[in-house]
């Protein structure tokens, strides 16, 4: 009994924790991010990147070094999702991890997606619908939940945690 009480009471702190968040809070530090149920990583932007990043909600991966992020090339395992757009060395940006975070990502298309198929992370930190990508390896990376028709459009998917595809 007392082992249930202390459950619910966990769980109640959690949810109370995720409502009474205020918006654009600043996210922590990484060695911290495991206290926290937002699924996000605080990152640097590599200083290999090409400068500066051309749009919002690319997909990112793990740059030179372990607080270094670089826009995803569709060959190495994708991080997540970025809402920031860097502009200059030194910059931060926030990375909504793959498979941590609830709820849809918004991402960039590669060309046309149709909606309930899988996609993938491609080069440029875009995404791109698996069942139009050829033969090759791939980085899944969740679901579509919008159709779009062409390239550079806002697509929605429900994200997964990343895993390779060979077809």
């Amino acid at each position: 009994m007392k082992r249930n009480m202390q459950h619910i009471a966990l769980a109640l702190l959690s949810a109370w924790d995720r409502i009474s968040a205020p918006r654009g809070a600043a996210v922590l530090a990484n060695e911290l991010g495991g206290l926290f149920d937002r699924g996000r990583e605080t990152l640097q932007i590599d200083p290999a990147s090409s400068l500066p990043v051309p749009s919002k909600y690319l997909v990112y991966k793990r740059g030179s070094g372990v607080n270094y992020a670089l826009v995803a090339d569709g060959v190495g395992m994708p991080l997540g999702v970025s809402p920031d757009a860097p502009y200059q060395l030194g910059d931060y940006l926030d990375v909504e991890r793959f498979g941590a975070t609830v709820g849809m990502q918004l991402g960039i298309s590669t060309g046309a997606v149709t909606m309930d198929n899988l996609v993938y992370s491609a080069p440029g930190g875009l995404v791109g619908d698996l069942t139009t990508a050829g033969h090759g390896s791939f980085w899944v990376i969740g679901r579509a939940t919008k159709t779009v028709t062409a390239a550079n459009q806002e697509i929605t998917y429900i994200p997964c945690f990343p895993y390779s595809y060979q077809q």
